[in-house]
């Protein structure tokens, strides 16, 4: 085993990273995201980002590991701080650096390896963002590309809490803060006021709604809609763009905007993968300040009950059929946004009379359950039966959590299509 060199500029390096702050803290889930986003991608087991300090590596965020530090002199991170591309093992058994490292001969038996530097506001290599599979594997230019793209968000991450010192630094007074807190209320007030008045009526004949709309804070990222594309085809859609506050608000009212208004070149809003190609194409986040975001799109046939559906990283639709049964409908797209390229899928199944679609965002089951875990999708399908309206739903998960208040923006809609 090679032990990582210590590079000339490491104590320079040292101080750009704890004036970070975020050494030895909780998990956050705007870090979390990006290492959930990795292993949906890459399809890797374990995937974590990494800050290297003097002695050791410590895990912000990770999957499938079981520590959240090591030793530095161990660490495949060490080694990949001192690149300016990713560093990649294909084999680590074939590597002399790592051949016989305590990480590859024992647990987590890593035996493929991609650490990508991760930069702070300095611009010096603080941490890296890597995969681990157990197994061998090879990388293409295309999957460089991807990781790539994921380390932007992870810098951007990275940088806000420096940005965030850097703008409390400017607030000279008290009172200059209080004034500046009342007047953003204000226009966020009015912000939220607009996203409201842009969500549907109710729809009381050929098919019956109800929906429940909750930012967690004054502006969430959450938007949803349905309307008729002709006499028999209803466009139903929820998405949920990552963060919160006024940039997730403009994006999310954008992307309703052009489904509301059938807006996007060459598309057919009959055809589901079709509308979610165009809306990637739209909205790169490379232009959105990195933000991306996940949706559900169904266009439902109610002569027929046929229901043909697509998904880019969003939490299953469920249908609670009449008889009992549940059917979930797994529509398993990338985020849209991350990848300009990327083909969806349309699936198809049958919505019958009697029974309810329900369509929502992940704020509605990842709440604190009493004993302190976090509640799952499965526990919140569990719930679904027997619900009698959208709001009657919100009111048991209040009641499962102890507590009215959600953590992130909570949105359900419940269609129900007559006997």
């Amino acid at each position: 085993m090679t032990p990582p060199r210590i590079p000339d500029n490491d104590q320079e390096r040292l101080a750009s990273l704890r004036r970070l702050g975020l050494l030895d803290t909780p998990p956050e889930e705007r870090f979390d995201a990006i290492t959930r986003l990795a292993t949906m991608i890459f399809q890797t087991p374990i995937s974590y980002l990494s800050l290297v300090d003097e002695t050791r590596q410590y895990l912000k965020s990770r999957i499938g590991l079981n520590f959240c530090e090591s030793s530095r002199d161990t660490s495949f991170c060490g080694h990949a701080i001192l690149e300016t591309e990713p560093l990649i093992i294909d084999d680590t058994l074939k590597d002399d650096r790592f051949a016989d490292n305590p990480q590859v001969t024992g647990d987590p038996f890593a035996r493929f390896y991609c650490g990508l530097p991760l930069r702070g506001p300095e611009g010096l290599n603080v941490g890296t963002l890597c995969l681990m599979d157990t197994k061998p594997r090879s990388f293409s230019p295309d999957d460089i590309a991807k990781i790539k793209q994921l380390g932007f968000l992870a810098e951007r991450e990275l940088q806000l809490g420096d940005m965030i010192r850097m703008q409390d630094d400017l607030i000279q007074t008290k009172d200059a803060l209080i004034e500046s807190q009342r007047q953003v209320a204000q226009q966020m007030d009015e912000a939220l006021s607009y996203v409201i008045s842009l969500l549907p009526q109710d729809l009381t004949e050929k098919v019956r709604t109800s929906y429940q709309f909750i930012p967690s804070s004054t502006l969430g990222g959450d938007s949803f809609g349905f309307h008729w594309l002709d006499d028999d085809h209803l466009a139903i859609y929820l998405l949920d763009v990552c963060g919160h506050g006024v940039g997730s608000a403009l994006l999310s009212v954008s992307a309703m905007n052009v489904l509301r208004t059938q807006t996007l070149p060459d598309t057919d809003f009959n055809e589901p993968a079709q509308v979610l190609s165009a809306l990637n194409k739209a909205f790169p986040m490379e232009e959105k300040h990195g933000m991306f975001f996940t949706i559900w799109y169904g266009v439902l046939e109610v002569s027929s009950g046929r229901l043909r559906y697509s998904g880019a990283g969003h939490p299953p639709a469920v249908i609670v059929e009449k008889a009992g049964g549940i059917n979930q409908l797994n529509a398993h797209g990338l985020p849209v946004g991350c990848f300009e390229d990327y083909v969806y899928e349309t699936q198809e199944t049958v919505f019958p009379q009697g029974s309810h679609l329900y369509v929502f965002s992940d704020g509605i089951y990842e709440v604190q359950n009493p004993d302190n875990t976090m509640g799952t999708y499965d526990d919140f399908v569990r719930r679904l039966e027997g619900a009698p309206s959208a709001e009657s739903l919100i009111e048991s998960v209040r009641q499962h959590q102890q507590q009215s208040h959600f953590e992130d923006d909570v949105s359900v809609i419940r269609i129900g299509r007559p006997d």
